[in-house]
């Protein structure tokens, strides 16, 4: 076991600056870069579809990845560590993709490119997330959680700021360079602050039968606390995914902006200004009160009511818009400000910690391969059936999939 002296904030920083570098990249390209080049070379009858299956083949990848990643991180013996060697190596290993995206000029090769990115980032990121409770001293959880949040929160704002100008200027393919550069420099501060990470004993190999070894592998998903904390971020993420991924169209649309790219950029750009000071102030309550729970369900309670308002007003005033954003940002801080310490405070067993942690980050991917896929195809439909009738249908199934993940969270015994 590491020894159990706090963090200091300087550590906290450097430990959690490869999480900045994830969504540098992740916030914009997801929501924002993926759909403007899709809508370049896809008719606008089938965007729905074309953008639900692009992101379904991304998340295919995203979800199977980083458990398996993360069992062989758990079991790697190297001079520098188990985590470590796989995080640098991915990541190296992302670059190609990120120029195949950054040359596409046809829907085939943006699949490519895409699903490319997401097969190694998301293994560097599962390897990542094994760090966390191996290095964080347990009193320490909720501080990482908070840490964690606000990287997220800055990281996607610089990223979709840095989009912003650089579309401005009519340069959109020169996101991916930044996008390089940015997560192969946050990568260091983070290796840097890992330090002790891998020298705990490897726990015996234990051999069993292949069907008792895939049992073995998934149990910490049927059942107990780290199962429902799996469960209800699963829903909760699906709900933020059904809205977060047609926003761009949603304001072309619906609210009627003559640049979609750069007003959801703004727009998520409000968000995370209000996001960051409630995930940081989150994570410091959650951690001096020791309650996660009532963080998870006003989380819920402010998505939940922006989806309604988009669901029955179709806003278009762009100050009612915004502020649904601010809004937003609010639930948005508080959910990450605790989701992270919720599965650390619930991992069933620290010696397999990494591969734990790859099934807590199904509960983020699947989503994104599930929802778009669903998702997208109705989008088209009932916008066919009635003018914008899609996101209607849409952003009303993500209040379902919201409530669901907040409710559930008090199945949740071990944590308050």
């Amino acid at each position: 076991m590491p020894a159990q002296a706090r963090f200091g904030n300087l550590r906290h920083t450097a430990l959690s600056a490869f999480w900045f570098g994830n969504f540098f990249m992740w916030q914009p390209l997801t929501t924002i870069v993926i759909q403007n080049q899709i809508d370049a070379v896809v008719p606008r009858a089938n965007q729905g579809t074309a953008i639900g299956l692009a992101v379904s083949v991304g998340g295919l990848f995203a979800m199977a990845i980083p458990p398996i990643v993360g069992a062989i991180s758990d079991r790697l013996t190297t001079p520098i560590g188990r985590r470590r060697p796989v995080m640098i190596g991915a990541t190296l290993l992302t670059l190609p993709g990120l120029l195949i995206l950054a040359t596409a000029s046809n829907y085939p090769q943006i699949i490519v490119g895409y699903g490319w990115v997401q097969f190694f980032f998301n293994a560097a990121g599962a390897a990542f997330a094994g760090i966390i409770p191996d290095v964080v001293p347990a009193q320490d959880f909720g501080r990482a959680s908070g840490f964690l949040a606000t990287m997220v929160q800055l990281g996607s704002g610089a990223g979709l700021f840095a989009n912003t100008l650089l579309a401005s200027a009519h340069l959109d393919r020169w996101i991916y360079l930044a996008f390089a550069v940015v997560m192969v420099l946050t990568l260091i501060p983070t290796s840097l602050a890992a330090k002790g990470e891998g020298s705990q004993p490897l726990p015996p190999r234990v051999h069993m039968p292949l069907r008792e070894a895939i049992y073995d592998f998934f149990k910490p998903m049927l059942g107990g606390d780290f199962a429902w904390v799996i469960f209800t971020r699963f829903f909760v993420s699906a709900g933020i995914t059904a809205v977060a991924y047609y926003l761009n169209n949603f304001f072309r649309d619906v609210t009627g902006v003559g640049d979609p790219a750069t007003f959801t950029s703004e727009w998520f750009l409000v968000v995370l200004l209000v996001a960051i000071p409630f995930g940081l102030l989150g994570g410091y309550i959650s951690d001096r009160t020791r309650r996660r729970k009532i963080f998870v369900f006003t989380s819920g309670a402010f998505q939940a009511f922006v989806a309604l308002v988009f669901v029955i007003f179709f806003p278009t005033s762009l100050p009612i818009v915004f502020a649904a954003g601010a809004a937003y940002g609010v639930g948005y801080g508080l959910y990450y400000a605790v989701d992270w310490a919720l599965a650390c405070d619930t991992l069933p067993n620290r010696t397999s910690s990494a591969k734990d942690m790859g099934l807590f980050h199904i509960a983020l991917t699947l989503p994104q391969f599930v929802v778009p896929f669903f998702a997208g195809p109705a989008l088209d439909h009932f916008n066919a059936v009635s003018p914008n009738l899609g996101y209607r249908v849409v952003f009303s199934s993500a209040i379902v999939l919201l409530a669901i993940g907040t409710v559930f969270v008090s199945r949740i015994r071990s944590v308050r």
